[in-house]
């Protein structure tokens, strides 16, 4: 038994041309279904604008801008903000656009929906050299905006004032963006200025208070130590002379008489001892005196010391009282007797000796007082150094920041002035919108590709779908095929004249779609597509190049 019979390109090729009505009649309805299709759809235009944008006229280097945002970032804030329900409103009854919405009272959230669909904004992108890294990299030189909608002319003035806005609204941001950043600087300056002067006002403050302790009186208040304490010294041991002088002069005047007579015996030596005691007494009075008045600064008039020493100093005062009055009733009872110059000469250096003990020990008096004054500045100089170092430390942390923020604050100046004169970073319209000619969809070239292409699957697979259910068995091989075995006898189509006739008015009617399809197709083209004028200056234009 022979294999099952397998069709082959012929098969199929005769199956075609068997089943041509069912290709050709589908294809050519649906090839006519999209044609129209194609023609009613309502045509959208796009009108699109084309901004460069330019880098910084003036050297960065010499002038610094205060917007330091990317160009893309730029652009989708002013496209975020152009997109508002509010502002897309008004350009929607500005300019009228989709009547038939605001007519049917369609919710504004739809209306703005359908507008921001309809705005495009896309960047254009280069290859450039990074002047820092030398490397190559993908660069925003430009973008485009555009606008589609069934009018042309509302699409190129809509899509114009969407550059308009752009442009502008990017001069705005810019210079409004400087300003801010310089009124800032300014308000921060003037903040740290008060600062600085605050702290200034502290310093004048704590010198008034602190004046004689002050660091850098510390040296001069060792070196006034040193002096006060050297001429403490000097004056210590001019005491100690000077009591040793008037020791020694005591005792010369116990060897020379106050009077010269003839009658100086025991009263004249008893007088001489009196006198040697009263000046003795009057040494250790004057010192009692200054040991008192050293104690009292110290010390309050209740302190037992005080009183100890005062009390001393009523009985050595009350002695030497009574000594003086002892010696006037005897010099009184001494008739005829005259002072020794040689005594009054001794007693007049002791005197003077006394005198200048007195002021000397006055003295040391008054340099004790100093020097506790300056012991206490250098002992309190420590302290205040710690609080000082600290304002002034504070203080040039301020004026450093101070100063760098009026120095930021004459950039942020500089940079104000530079976009506000358009010497910055800048947008430049090259290509403005133009009222577009052709449509921007639906693309009737695509539909009508895509419907031939679909009406012949259809009516290719229709006629496959008839022969499969009504196929039957044809030919002599589908014949071999079903039985196993060839026919014996094969009798051919027999052809008769009405058939010729038939086949030849099929031919003709065939033929005269055929025509009025490439009419149609003419005409389609023409109209929908491209004018033939211009696809035959087109075709000669290539001819020519040829």
């Amino acid at each position: 038994m022979e294999d099952e019979y397998v069709k082959g390109l012929g098969d199929y090729l005769d199956i075609l041309r068997r089943r041509k009505y069912f290709v050709i009649i589908p294809a050519v309805i649906l090839i006519i279904i999209s044609a129209v299709v194609a023609y009613i759809l309502p045509a959208t235009y796009k009108s699109e604008g084309l901004i460069l944008i330019e880098s910084q006229e003036i050297p960065r280097d010499l002038v610094r801008s205060t917007v330091t945002s990317y160009a893309d970032q730029r652009i989708e804030i002013i496209k975020q903000r152009l997109m508002t329900t509010g502002k897309v409103m008004a350009m929607v009854n500005k300019y009228s656009l989709y009547p038939d919405m605001v007519k049917q009272s369609q919710a504004v959230s739809t209306i703005v929906a359908v507008f921001r669909q309809n705005v495009d904004i896309k960047m254009v992108s280069a290859s450039v050299t990074d002047p820092n890294s030398g490397r190559n990299k993908q660069a925003s030189i430009a973008f485009t905006v555009s606008f589609m909608d069934k009018s042309p002319v509302l699409a190129q003035k809509v899509a114009n004032d969407l550059v308009t806005v752009f442009l502008n609204e990017n001069v705005r941001t810019r210079t409004e963006k400087a300003t801010e950043t310089k009124r800032f600087l300014e308000e921060e300056a003037n903040k740290f200025q008060r600062k600085v002067q605050l702290i200034e006002k502290k310093i004048a403050e704590f010198k008034d208070e602190y004046s004689d302790s002050l660091p850098e009186l510390l040296q001069y208040n060792l070196d006034r130590v040193e002096q006060l304490q050297s001429e403490y010294g000097d004056t210590q041991n001019q005491i100690i002379s000077l009591n040793d002088q008037i020791v020694t002069m005591n005792l010369e005047l116990i060897h020379v008489p106050a009077y010269l007579d003839n009658q100086q015996g025991a009263a004249q030596s008893y007088q001489t001892q009196e006198q040697a005691t009263l000046a003795k007494l009057k040494a250790e009075l004057t010192e009692i005196t200054e040991h008192l008045t050293q104690i009292k600064q110290r010390y309050s008039a209740n302190h037992p010391d005080v009183k100890s020493v005062t009390k001393q100093l009523e009985l050595l005062a009350n002695k030497v009282a009574a000594s003086e009055a002892k010696g006037i009733t005897l010099s009184s009872n001494k008739v005829g007797r005259s002072m020794n110059p040689a005594y009054l000469q001794i007693k007049s250096r002791v005197d003077s000796s006394e005198r200048e003990i007195v002021r000397l020990r006055n003295n040391v008096v008054e340099l004790k007082s100093k020097l506790t004054l300056y012991e206490q500045r250098i002992k309190q100089t420590h302290q205040v150094q710690r609080a000082y170092d600290d304002l002034t430390r504070d203080h040039a942390t301020n004026l450093l920041k101070y100063e760098e923020l009026r120095a930021k604050e004459l950039e942020a100046g500089l940079a104000e002035n530079l976009e506000s004169e358009n010497k910055g970073e800048k947008f430049s319209l090259i290509d403005p919108p133009q009222i577009p000619k052709k449509a921007e969809k639906p693309n009737r070239t695509k539909i009508v590709a895509m419907g031939v292409v679909m009406s012949i699957g259809i009516g290719v697979g229709l006629a496959l779908a008839m022969e499969l259910l009504f196929g039957g068995v044809r030919g002599y091989k589908q014949i071999s095929g079903v039985l196993g075995s060839a026919p014996l006898v094969v009798i051919p189509l027999i052809t008769t004249v009405q058939d010729i006739q038939l086949k030849a008015a099929n031919r003709k009617r065939i033929l005269f779609l055929l025509l009025i399809l490439m009419g149609l197709s003419v005409v389609g083209f023409h109209f929908l597509i491209m004018d033939l004028e211009v696809l035959w200056f087109k075709v000669m234009r290539k001819i020519s190049l040829l």
